[in-house]
């Protein structure tokens, strides 16, 4: 939240939103006047509607939100425009040979002004006794990255798309083993003026 407020975002859209919790406190927040929740999953979306309360808004906060269906591997002209889109927790959901598909999809064809990725980070996971037999945190993740995996496949999809990237620990900073998560600012120059704006303002 205090990415996208720092980027000026005022059109956001969660990609693999999930059953809404980042939508909630979009929705919540002034600052954002369109939000848009995308998941692959119908049963999602609608646990995402309903945490939303969409039916109990009045007509104008409910004009505000979107949400709809859609696979992040192919190409969907309802992605494109946004101020700033938002992959939190996702990329580890996708097969490595998908990886490419969604790279082409967000920042070649839907090109937002911003994106913001989160993902685990793979270094912290000496860290928990209870991981799964794979040593992943979760069933259905197909891979988790190092610090250094994770930022070469940023740099690379930056350079690769016109965007520039740059890199946030998520917790605490372990001083052996980094944080529990990372999380990836790409930005066009569009999102960087209007970052460099926003904080002149708050200044």
């Amino acid at each position: 939240m205090a990415v996208l407020r720092s980027l000026g975002a005022r059109r956001v859209a969660d990609l693999g939103c999930g059953e809404g919790a980042l939508l909630a406190q979009l929705l919540a927040d002034p600052a954002f006047a369109e939000i848009t929740g995308v998941d692959v999953s119908p049963r999602a979306l609608g646990i995402a509607a309903r945490r939303l309360r969409l039916e109990r808004l009045p007509d104008r906060r409910r004009d505000q939100v979107r949400l709809f269906q859609s696979s992040l591997t192919y190409r969907d002209v309802r992605l494109a425009g946004f101020d700033a889109a938002v992959l939190m927790e996702v990329v580890e959901h996708i097969d490595p040979s998908r990886l490419s598909a969604l790279e082409r999809t967000v920042f070649a064809e839907a090109v937002p002004a911003a994106v913001v990725v989160t993902t685990p980070n793979a270094e912290y996971n000496v860290r928990f006794e209870n991981l799964s037999e794979r040593g992943f945190r979760h069933r259905d993740h197909r891979f988790e990255w190092t610090r250094a995996e994770f930022q070469d496949w940023a740099n690379r999809a930056a350079g690769a798309h016109g965007y520039q990237v740059r890199f946030l620990p998520i917790g605490g900073d372990d001083p052996e083993v980094g944080p529990p998560s990372q999380l990836a600012i790409f930005t066009t120059a569009a999102a960087r003026g209007a970052e460099a704006k926003t904080a002149g303002v708050s200044r």
